[in-house]
This record gives structure tokens, C-alpha cells and sequence, in this order.
């Protein structure tokens, strides 16, 4: 698998698990339009009768908490929480309390007091928290305690104090009279889910008028009740289950998921990237088996009017016309014979015939028998270099690249040579001062049948990469200027070597 593949297919995984956990987790985590709680809670409590009066006797207490998403506006909810306190032995509400919050559904935070909490969020620290929690009807920080286990859950507790939190609109019955509350609340909390489970309070309530203190106004505690407990800790282990499966199991799925259909696309790609090399290899070759024989038999012939040509050639002719035809045709089947002789080089499988020779042979060799134009440069290296390979094929690669960058070049230009002895390669470079080969081109350069000329057989640079990769070695191209380099190994196995 190519690093390119395996890049994307590693992006996309982690861009599915990132979309997952900052779009999704949020919005499944958020306060919901449904949330609803209802929490019930028992203890004992007194309360004066009236104003001054002393306190009642001690009596069984039901009180009941209800909070839910009236409306909602934007990423804002607002949430009505109503607490209800009964005198059970007579059957008699003693407390009502209704108030309206408006809070941020995702940092569950006040909208007019942003620093203060309404509730926990998923993931409670062993921290202090700043609260005005609707259970304590003040603002009271949240102090962590200690850890605890409810109903086989582990839980951290906090506690919150208030001192003298004016209540007097819960007691609207005592006109004149102010109602001062001190409280001690203490809270059982889910840290994984941010859910209240258990919940205790004691309270003890002043009558205040002309700022003294003429009576004990209630006096009492609750705790939850044992059920409702064992209601929201199930709700709580539910949701922790929830989390845990979109937390951790649903992300390694979707990346599976992902990994795989990237797997499937990748292998479908590659098999059909492989019926095409398949069909195409059958194709090239009944092409070259085709084009051998066409070859061949076009070059016996060519040969046999290039024998004629020669002897008209030698007759003593004086008609300048009938030159200057001679003269074309000769030009005409040379042309002929060298792109016959390029299809031939690239269908032909011929084994390597290793030899040593010197660079300055392999480069004398391949300019002897090339055309060079009088306005057109040629620079050889000064450097004389001892080389391992097969020097016919590698003049032909030469050749074949000097002649793109003579007919590249135009009228006049330079054409610079160069080897580099390495520490394990030989390395040929053929650089051209002309206008370079277009971007769009540069990836089909090498491939068979591929030419911009109109009278290319587009088998030249392809039967050099095949050569070149006989050798072991590799072939590119490169613009500004256009520069094509071969790196050959020092280290040639062949059957057939000259030494």
C-alpha cells in the first residue's frame, strides 16, 4: 500500500473519531429538551404557627423536587424547578418553592450568571465547585468531601453552607417578617455522568423584624428517600453505559468502519488498477509481437530501397531536381529506419551483455551516430569514468534522450552532459536550454505510446526506462531547466558478462 493511500486512509479515520467526539458527544451530552428529574425526600421538621410563635412539635416531612425544560432558545433552556415540603401527619403543605433558570444547555451555567453552575457536567473532579445549586436556594460553593459507594456506585460527595439567605418569599403568609436560612446541604454525586443520586439537608429559619431575631421560624432535616436513590443511581449506571459507548466503543468502531470501507475502496481500486495493467500488458504485447514482425519485415524492405537509393546515388547524375529528390528520400528512409529501429529496441526482450567501458566511450559511441545540428552545443564532462553495464542498451538510452533534447531545442541551444561517480551509482544527466516539457506531460513521459510528435512512435523514452530498469537502476525528469537523470548501480548480476 503506497504512503499516499495509507495517508488518506489515516486522515479520514481520524477525521470520522474527531467529527464523532466534537459534534456528536456534545450534542448527546447537552441538556436535552426532555430532561425531567423528580426527587423525593423525607425527614423531620417544626414550624411556628405564626409570628413570635413557638415552634410546633416535631413531625414527619414529604418533600418532593420536580425540574424540567419549560422552553428552549437557541442553546438556552429555560428549566422550572418546583420544591413542595407536606406535613404527612397533617396532610398539609408547609414549603413552596417555584423559580424559572435559564441555562446553557451544553456548559449547563447560568445565562445571567455564566460562572455559576446550575449543575455537573460529565466528568466531576475531586475540586470545588462554584454553584448556585436549586437545591440550596442560594449561592454556595460546592466543597468537595470525600469519595463514597451508593447502590454499588462510587460517588464524590460535596457539601454547601448558607448563612442567612433571606427565604421570605417561600412564607408569604407572615407579612412584615423577614425569613433568614441557614443551611447545611451535602450532595452524592456520579462523576462519570454528573448525576445526583442521593441528596441530605438541615436547615434552621429566623423571623427577623426591625432586624432582630423574635423567633425560630422552622427547624428540620431530609435526606432522599431510600427508592428515589435507587431510581436515579439505575438512571445513572443507564447513562454511564450510554457514555461509555459513545466514549470508547462507537469511535473504534467508526474508525474500524472506516479503516475498512477505505480497505474495500483501496482494494477495488487496486484490482482494478491490476485487470487494467493485465488487459494492457496482453494488449502491448500481441502489439509488439505484431509490430516485431511488421517491423522486421518493413526494415528487410527498407533496406533493399535504401540499397537502390545508394545506386542511383553513385550514378554520375546531373539533373540538381533529381539530387535534391535523392537527397530526400534518403533523409526519408533514414527517419523510417530509426523509429522501426525505436520499436524494434522496445519489443525486442534482449539479456544484458555486462561489460566494463569508460564513460567517454559510452558518450563518443551514442554522438557518432546522432545528427547534431551546427547551431547546437554539446558539452561533455571533463571526467572520465569506469562504468559497469550493457553499453549498446545504454547507448541507446543516450541517444534517445539527446535526440528529444535536439529536437526539444529547436534551431540552437546547449545540451550539457554530465556523470557523477557515486559511492554505490553512476549517475548520467542530460540537460537542455529548451522551453521544457508541460506539467501535464511529465507523468505520461515515459509511458509506451505516448509522444507529442507528430512523427513519434512514442516507444522512445519507454524503451529507456525499461532498459534502465534491467540495469537496476532508475530514470527521471525534471524541469528548470529540463534535465533527465539516470542512476545506475556499480553492481551489475547478469548471465552474461565481459569483463
Amino acid at each position: 500500500m503506497s504512503p499516499k493511500k495509507i495517508s488518506i486512509m489515516a486522515i479520514s479515520t481520524i477525521a470520522v473519531v474527531v467529527i464523532w467526539l466534537a459534534l456528536y458527544i456534545p450534542e448527546s451530552e447537552k441538556l436535552q429538551s426532555n430532561y425531567q428529574i423528580y426527587l423525593e425526600q423525607e425527614g423531620e421538621d417544626q414550624i411556628a404557627g405564626k409570628v413570635g410563635g413557638n415552634l410546633s412539635q416535631p413531625f414527619d416531612l414529604r418533600e418532593s423536587l420536580i425540574q424540567k425544560v419549560n422552553s428552549t432558545n437557541g442553546d438556552y433552556v429555560t428549566i422550572s424547578s418546583i420544591v413542595s415540603g407536606t406535613n404527612e401527619d397533617a396532610e398539609k403543605e408547609v414549603f413552596h418553592s417555584e423559580r424559572f433558570y435559564q441555562v446553557n444547555a451544553y456548559s449547563l451555567t447560568y445565562k445571567d450568571m455564566p460562572e455559576k453552575q446550575f449543575a455537573f457536567k460529565p466528568g466531576v473532579q475531586k475540586q470545588n465547585y462554584d454553584f448556585v445549586h436549586p437545591l440550596v436556594f442560594a449561592d454556595a460553593p460546592l466543597v468537595y468531601q470525600k469519595t463514597d459507594v451508593i447502590n454499588g456506585l462510587d460517588v464524590y460527595v460535596f457539601r454547601a453552607q448558607t448563612h442567612n439567605v433571606d427565604i421570605s418569599d417561600s412564607f408569604p403568609q407572615y407579612a412584615n417578617v423577614k425569613i433568614l436560612s441557614n443551611t447545611n446541604s451535602t450532595f452524592w454525586v456520579e462523576p462519570i455522568t454528573g448525576d445526583l443520586v442521593k441528596f441530605e439537608k438541615s436547615w434552621q429559619d429566623y423571623q427577623i423584624k426591625d432586624n432582630k431575631i423574635i423567633a425560630i421560624n422552622e427547624k428540620g432535616w431530609k435526606k432522599t428517600t431510600a427508592y428515589s436513590s435507587f431510581i436515579l443511581s439505575q438512571a445513572a449506571k443507564s447513562t454511564i453505559d450510554e457514555f461509555n459507548y459513545n466514549r470508547k466503543i462507537m469511535p473504534v468502531l467508526l474508525a474500524s468502519l472506516t479503516i475498512g470501507i477505505n480497505l474495500i475502496f483501496i482494494l477495488r481500486n487496486n484490482l482494478k488498477q491490476s485487470n487494467e495493467v493485465l488487459i494492457k500488458n496482453e494488449k502491448m504485447s500481441a502489439i509488439g509481437n505484431l509490430s516485431a514482425r511488421i517491423s522486421h519485415d518493413l526494415r528487410n524492405t527498407l533496406t533493399v530501397i535504401k540499397s537502390e537509393v545508394s545506386l542511383i546515388s553513385l550514378q554520375d547524375i546531373k539533373d540538381e531536381k533529381m539530387i535534391e529528390r535523392l537527397r530526400h528520400l534518403t533523409h526519408a528512409i533514414d527517419r523510417m529506419d530509426n523509429q522501426i529501429g525505436g520499436v524494434l529496441n522496445f519489443v525486442r526482450e534482449r539479456p544484458l551483455k555486462i561489460e566494463r567501458f569508460s564513460s567517454n566511450t559510452l558518450i563518443a559511441n551514442t554522438l557518432e551516430n546522432i545528427s547534431v545540428p551546427d547551431g547546437i552545443q554539446i558539452v561533455t564532462p571533463e571526467q572520465n569514468v569506469s562504468m559497469i553495464g550493457d553499453l549498446a542498451q545504454l547507448e541507446i538510452v543516450l541517444s534517445n534522450i539527446i535526440i528529444n533534447s535536439i529536437q526539444a531545442i529547436g534551431e540552437s541551444g546547449k545540451i550539457t552532459i554530465s556523470i557523477e561517480d557515486k559511492l554505490d551509482t553512476f549517475v548520467i544527466s542530460v540537460t537542455d536550454t529548451g522551453p521544457g516539457i508541460p506539467e501535464k506531460y511529465m507523468s505520461k513521459i515515459f509511458e509506451p505510446l505516448f509522444t507529442t510528435k507528430q512523427r513519434g512512435t512514442g516507444l522512445g523514452l519507454a524503451s529507456c526506462r525499461t532498459i534502465i530498469k534491467s540495469h537496476g537502476g532508475e530514470i527521471w525528469v525534471k524541469n528548470n531547466p529540463t534535465t533527465f537523470t539516470i542512476k545506475l548501480p556499480k553492481t551489475q548480476n547478469s548471465r552474461s558478462t565481459v569483463t
